[in-house]
Formats: C-alpha cells, sequence, structure tokens
C-alpha cells in the first residue's frame, strides 16, 4: 500500500496538469451522474412507497373527442357501482378534483398548507402509515388528518389527536377535529402532505351529471382486475345511463369507454396531466448518465495512455531490475482504481458545497446525500469497476514492450492504439453534438411560449390570490387597489389565463346543438383590463349575469351561436365573440378549441368563488416597485393575508416546470458532455505531440511554420467533428422531435441548431488542441530531435 501511494503521489506531481484535469473530470462526471440518477431514481419509484401499490387502480373515462377524450372526472354514482360489483374490491377512494391550498388558522397563526377532501375512509386505499390515530377517523364529520410535520408545525408535537385547526380564520366557524397524524408521505407520491378532511357524505350522492370527482379502487390481489372488469361491464349493463356510452342497453366497447390505470402509471399518464413525466424522459437521462460515465472512463484512458511515452522508461526501468510484468499491471490498474475513487469522494464534496443552491431547482427529488445511501453505494461499486476496466487496457500497453527496446529509446505509435484513441474521442464528440442539437430544439419551444402572441400583453399584468374570507370584500379591494398610481385597471376572475392545461369544461345542449367549452368565470372588467379584443357583439358591462363572450373558435365549431341569443336552447344568452386568446397550455390547440368567458349571475350565485386579482400596470411602471406597494396596501387592509402576488410571466412558467426543468438537465449535461469532450481531447493531444516532438521538429527545420504544424493537428480533428456531426445530428433530431410531441402548438425546427452545435464544439475543440500543439509547435527543434 505505502509503495501504491508513493507512485500515485509522485505520477500526481509529475503529470500535475493531467492528473488535475482527470480528477476534475472524474468528479464532474460522477456529481452529475449522482443528480440525474435521483431523478431517475424519484420517477422510477413514484408511488411505489404505498403498501399496496402494485394492487391500486385509477378509472379513467372516454367521453368522446368532442369532449376532450379520456379523463379523470367521474360522477359519484359510478364509483359507489365499481366499489359494491365485485368482493374482490377491497376498498375505494372517491375525491374531490380540485384540490388547492388554503389557509388554516391555528392558534391565531396562519399556515398555507393543500387542503384534499374527499368522501368516507378514501385514504383506506393508499394506507398511509400513521403515528396516531386511523383514517377511519375521516368518517367522522369535520374531522382531518394532518401530517407529522404539519402537527409539528401546528401544536410543537405529533399527539395531536382532539385539537381543532380552522378553515380560512376562526371567524369563518369552520373547525376541522383533528383525528389522526400520518407519517409524511415521500416527495414522490401521488397525495403528498395535505390537510386531509371529508366531504358531506350526501353530496352528489345520485347525481350522474356531476363529474367531479377521481376515483382510486384496491384489490386484493392484481390477478382479479380480469374479473373486476367483467363485473363492472355486467353492473354498467343494469345501472349506467344510456346517455353515458351511447349502445342502448350494452356496454358492447368497454375497453374505449372505460379503463382502469395502474398506480404505477398514473406518474407517466397524461391523461388529466399533459405535463406528466414520459417514460422515455426517464430512460433518456438514465442514458444520458451512463454516456457521461463513460465519456469520463474514456477521458481516463486517454490520459493514461497519454502519460505512456514519458512513463515507459520508469516502468520498464522496474522490469530489468526484477519486477515481474503482473506486479506492475497490478499496481497500475489499483494506482487507476484509486483515482477513480478519489474523483468520486471529490465529486461528493462538490455535491455537498452545492446541495443548498439552485442546483436543486434542476431536480424533483432530494439531492442531499444522506437520503441515497444506496445511490453512493452503487457509484461507490462503479468508480471502483470504472477504474478497473479504464486502466485494464493502459496497464497492458503500458508493459507489454521489451524492456531493452523502450530503454534504447526506439519506440513509436500503434496504429491499433491510434485507432482506439481516435474512436474513444470520436465518441465523445457524438455524445456532445446529439445533447446540444437536443437542446438547442428545446430553446426553440420555450423561446416559442414566450415570443408567441397570447391575444393579450402579459408582460403588462400582475396576478395575486384573493383569501376566500375577504370574498365579501372584493369590490372594496378592487376598488382600493385601482386608486394606486401605476395601476390601469384591476379584474377579478376564477382562474389564471395560462396556468393550466384545462379549467372547468361545460357540456350544454342535446343532439346536433350540444356543445363543450372552457368556462372561465370572470367580472365584467376582465376583458377590458387584459386587452381582450371583441370581434362582434359587445363587452361584459355592470350588472351583467349570466351570459356569455365566446371565442371565435367556439363560433367556427358551433355556427347556430349568434349574438344576443342562447348558446344553446334553454341556455344563457350570448352578448358578444371575442379573439381566440392564448387561454391553456402549448400542449392544447387553443386556436380550434372552443371557449367562453362567463359572468356568474342569480342562477350561480353559490358558485361564485372567484378570487383571482388580475391587475394591469401602465407601461414603464416598475413591476417590482408594484409588488412591494401592493403588498403594503393589502397588509392595511387584510393583516397576515398573503395574497401572493407574481408576475403572469412567472405563472406560464410554472405551468411548463417540467419541460423547462427538462430543458436545464439536458443544458447542464450537455455543458457536462462538452467539457468532458474537450479534457479527452486534450489527452488526445498531449499523447500526439508528445510522440511527435521528432516529427514536429524535423518539419520545422524543412522550412515548416508554426501555423502549418497547428493545422496539420488541427485537420485531423476537423474530419473527426464532421463524421461525428453527421453520425450525430439524427439522433439529437430525433430526441428533440420526441420532446415537442408532448406539444400540440410547437415551433418548426430551424437548421441553426444544427449549425450552431458544430460551430460550437469545432470552435472549442481548435482552441483546445492549438492551446495543447503550441509548446510543441514552438519548441526549438534541435532539442526536439535530441529528447527523442
Amino acid at each position: 500500500m505505502n509503495t501504491l501511494l508513493r507512485n500515485f503521489s509522485h505520477t500526481f506531481r509529475r503529470f500535475f496538469t493531467a492528473s488535475v484535469l482527470n480528477l476534475l473530470g472524474l468528479s464532474i462526471a460522477f456529481a452529475a451522474c449522482f443528480v440525474i440518477l435521483t431523478q431517475v431514481d424519484y420517477d422510477y419509484n413514484y408511488n411505489k412507497a404505498y403498501p399496496a401499490h402494485d394492487r391500486i387502480y385509477r378509472v379513467e373515462i372516454n367521453v368522446g373527442e368532442a369532449f376532450g377524450g379520456w379523463q379523470t372526472w367521474v360522477p359519484r354514482p359510478l364509483c359507489e357501482m365499481v366499489g359494491a360489483c365485485s368482493p374482490h374490491v377491497q376498498a375505494i377512494s372517491v375525491s374531490s378534483s380540485s384540490n388547492s391550498i388554503s389557509d388554516f388558522e391555528v392558534d391565531e397563526h396562519i399556515y398555507s398548507e393543500r387542503w384534499f377532501t374527499g368522501f368516507s375512509d378514501y385514504l383506506e386505499v393508499f394506507q398511509p402509515a400513521m403515528v396516531c390515530g386511523t383514517t377511519a377517523s375521516l368518517n367522522e364529520p369535520n374531522h382531518a388528518l394532518i401530517s407529522a410535520s404539519m402537527a409539528l408545525r401546528f401544536f410543537g408535537t405529533t399527539d395531536a389527536i382532539g385539537k381543532t385547526i380552522y378553515v380560512g380564520r376562526k371567524s369563518r366557524n369552520q373547525p376541522l377535529v383533528i383525528g389522526g397524524v400520518y407519517q409524511d408521505m415521500p416527495l414522490n407520491s401521488q397525495l403528498g402532505n395535505c390537510v386531509f378532511s371529508c366531504l358531506r357524505p350526501d353530496l352528489n350522492k345520485d347525481s350522474w351529471s356531476n363529474w367531479n370527482y377521481v376515483f382510486y379502487f384496491r384489490l386484493d390481489t392484481p390477478a382479479s382486475l380480469p374479473d373486476v372488469r367483467q363485473s363492472v361491464i355486467e353492473a354498467g349493463k343494469r345501472m349506467l345511463p344510456k346517455e353515458m356510452f351511447g349502445n342502448g342497453d350494452e356496454l358492447e366497447d368497454f375497453d374505449n369507454f372505460m379503463r382502469f390505470t395502474p398506480l404505477d402509471e398514473v406518474h407517466y399518464s397524461m391523461v388529466g396531466n399533459k405535463a406528466a413525466t414520459s417514460k422515455a424522459a426517464v430512460y433518456l437521462l438514465l442514458c444520458v448518465s451512463v454516456l457521461i460515465l463513460l465519456t469520463a472512463a474514456v477521458n481516463y484512458m486517454n490520459f493514461s495512455l497519454a502519460e505512456t511515452p514519458m512513463r515507459l522508461r520508469s516502468i520498464n526501468t522496474q522490469k530489468v531490475l526484477g519486477a515481474s510484468t503482473f506486479s506492475l499491471r497490478v499496481y497500475l490498474l489499483l494506482e487507476s482504481v484509486l483515482v477513480c475513487v478519489c474523483g468520486f469522494l471529490l465529486s461528493l464534496l462538490w455535491l455537498y458545497l452545492l446541495q443548498d443552491t439552485s442546483l436543486n431547482t434542476l431536480v424533483a427529488s432530494d439531492l442531499s446525500l444522506v437520503n441515497h445511501p444506496v445511490l453512493l453505494a452503487s457509484l461507490g461499486g462503479i468508480a471502483v469497476l470504472m477504474g478497473l476496466l479504464a486502466g485494464a487496457y493502459p496497464s497492458y500497453y503500458v508493459t507489454s514492450f521489451p524492456p531493452a527496446l523502450v530503454l534504447k529509446g526506439s519506440f513509436g505509435l500503434s496504429p491499433k492504439g491510434k485507432m482506439l484513441r481516435t474512436f474513444l474521442v470520436c465518441f465523445q464528440f457524438f455524445v456532445s453534438f446529439m445533447l446540444i442539437i437536443a437542446v438547442g430544439i428545446m430553446f426553440l419551444q420555450s423561446r416559442y411560449i414566450r415570443h408567441s402572441d397570447y391575444g393579450y400583453d402579459k408582460s403588462v399584468v400582475l396576478v395575486g390570490n384573493l383569501p376566500y374570507e375577504l370574498l365579501d370584500r372584493r369590490e372594496t379591494f378592487v376598488s382600493e387597489l385601482s386608486g394606486l398610481s401605476g395601476i390601469e385597471g384591476v379584474s377579478i376572475s376564477q382562474f389564471i389565463l395560462n396556468s393550466s392545461d384545462s379549467y372547468m369544461n361545460w357540456g350544454r345542449g342535446k343532439g346536433d346543438n350540444n356543445i363543450y367549452f372552457a368556462c372561465f368565470p370572470v367580472d365584467y372588467r376582465y376583458l377590458s383590463v387584459l386587452g381582450i379584443k371583441i370581434t362582434e357583439g359587445r363587452d361584459f358591462k355592470a350588472g351583467d349575469g349570466d351570459v356569455y363572450i365566446f371565442n371565435e373558435a367556439a363560433r367556427k365549431k358551433y355556427p347556430w351561436m349568434k349574438v344576443d341569443e342562447p348558446a344553446t336552447p334553454g341556455d344563457y344568452p350570448v352578448v358578444g365573440f371575442c379573439e381566440n386568446i392564448r387561454f391553456s397550455s402549448f400542449r392544447n390547440n387553443d386556436a380550434v378549441e372552443p371557449m367562453a368567458f362567463f359572468i356568474y349571475g342569480k342562477n350561480h350565485v353559490d358558485w361564485d368563488a372567484n378570487n383571482i386579482l388580475n391587475i394591469r400596470v401602465a407601461p414603464g411602471v416598475d413591476k417590482v416597485d408594484m409588488l412591494h406597494r401592493l403588498a403594503e396596501v393589502t397588509e392595511k387592509m387584510a393583516p397576515g393575508s398573503d395574497f401572493r402576488f407574481r408576475f403572469m410571466d412567472e405563472v406560464i412558467d410554472q405551468n411548463y416546470h417540467q419541460e423547462l426543468r427538462f430543458t436545464r438537465q439536458i443544458l447542464l449535461f450537455s455543458l457536462i458532455a462538452i467539457v468532458l469532450s474537450m479534457i479527452g481531447v486534450f489527452g488526445l493531444t498531449l499523447f500526439e505531440s508528445e510522440y511527435r516532438r521528432k516529427e514536429i521538429g524535423i518539419r520545422k527545420i524543412m522550412g515548416s511554420s508554426t501555423g502549418e504544424i497547428l493545422y496539420m493537428f488541427t485537420k485531423r480533428y476537423f474530419v473527426m467533428l464532421v463524421v461525428c456531426f453527421v453520425l450525430a445530428a439524427p439522433f439529437g433530431w430525433w430526441i428533440g422531435h420526441d420532446w415537442l410531441e408532448s406539444f400540440s402548438d410547437k415551433t418548426p425546427i430551424r437548421a441553426w441548431v444544427f449549425v450552431t452545435s458544430f460551430l460550437l464544439v469545432s470552435l472549442i475543440t481548435v482552441l483546445t488542441v492549438t492551446f495543447q500543439c503550441w509548446k510543441n509547435a514552438n519548441e526549438n527543434p534541435v532539442r526536439s530531435i535530441k529528447t527523442e
């Protein structure tokens, strides 16, 4: 061991630059691999923390292409029917489809938490681990379950049974008694940490027209699924309303009407969540981690081979003095393993130092080292294996020459070795080109999302959330905020434009006059505040109630709709039409999707919970300063309330957080691939320039200039770059094109992405080669020939 450490330290000092670059490349590769694999682990094990995850299924219904196709919203009677149709169904979970962040008052303190509601003991399907109490307490009215971390924040202890929290403010008189405390759920789980409470038991119990619920059920065994499916078909023939499936008395095409999605697959399902993670993205990240590790191993091998001409005399002198070839190879292998292990340990230092930085936003998982012991142990094992594999060929190569031949100095380049090193560097170029092209395509789509015409000026709009307990003071807040200098208008809506893939969908009419559209409840000021243009009819006005303004896509799809007439017979009147706007996301083609702005009137008094403040800021006003002023005014009007004011651009970015995060991941790993590739090029040019010093000296004596010698080296790399680019471009295009498929409205792929990727890698490569070869190209030729 002492000999190994002594040789390692000697080698490190003698080849300091190469050794530092080698360790740096290895540490970057291991750190990047750790970050990638935490995301892969997060996605692969999503929902698998639930004890019966392999026996839980979500019910999805196909409502027809005209109404949006497959969806997760179902009526409550259907859930009850499925739960009662077979003894194999052990438990069902019927929960509200709308669960949002709400304020809760505890001992005069306000906490914002996700509030999740459902019927009866709906958590029994998921069987969360309980600290105290049981999930059955949800059967009791006005009872709730909270997580252990919430209990500690609310009450300073997990023993919270019988304690009370209040929805919104205590003055609302909506208490929830804690009936149980569950262990915090993992980040990668369907439910997450919420305040769980129950809905009124008789709510929509027999209503087949109210599709407001999400339905899960748990089986006794996965093998029972075919029997349950058949039982549901038989029950459906007897109980389902005929209009639900349109076949009279038969459910002939059940698979095209209802399906059961395993809980393990819900994370990847785009039904109800068009921004869902795809398995292809998970596999791509896994492949990227492998490619980065392979690139790092290639770099190490190249550096080891580059050091060969400088280590041959030392190693073969040891042969002459009696050291066996086997022992030398073992020492070289152990040295290789030690280098890789040191690179791995250095990566842990980088990860520790960066764990509280913006690196955490790059992945959805927790990057804390202590939470990933298995992954760290696996990477440590990979470091040892990498050292053995990457050091195997160099250790064999450097000890394979007769000592006398080496000591005389008669040693040249091996054609096979040269071919291997060229292939390894080409592999690195291939990976770099592929990832850069892919991230370039992703950048085009991101830019397209930010700079497209939305039909209104999103850059001058701020939004905020009016707490529900202040809904009766909405007009007061609108009046007060409208009086601030720099504000051109304030309106209130139920939703934020572009914040979701879908909103509230309404179906109206029957037969040939049946319509289906996204409904966007607003107040009468909304369209003028956002600058949405009316194409026919009029804008909303004060006093309007239960009236529509449809977009042009609705009029095109339903040509019978006219101004001042009901949208369908017996429905509410249409007072106008507006331009098509971007109201959801680029995952939908909003230009052809019907939508309507609607004002709640006397028929929807109980529905009116519009609480989104939309604030139009005058041009040239400092929006950051405006955020501070808004916070000061609202604090005076409603002390302790959080209105969560933010830029509309921020809301839009949040809607694409999955895609933007994946783009940032690929961007970072592309840069890492470029860095590792350049380290590999550095090692290869170091190898060649050392071996070709005599040739360089002779060329200098024969009159070659420094520029000509540099050109001799770089032209070979240029050929390699062209070949690798031609091979990598289709793969990069395929990755980017596959990623774009998640968008309905997408940018065309531009040629400049491919040109830029080639020029970027080529420029960095030429600069690296020039830097490395400059010294030998300018060296005194007499000295070069003499030392050879």
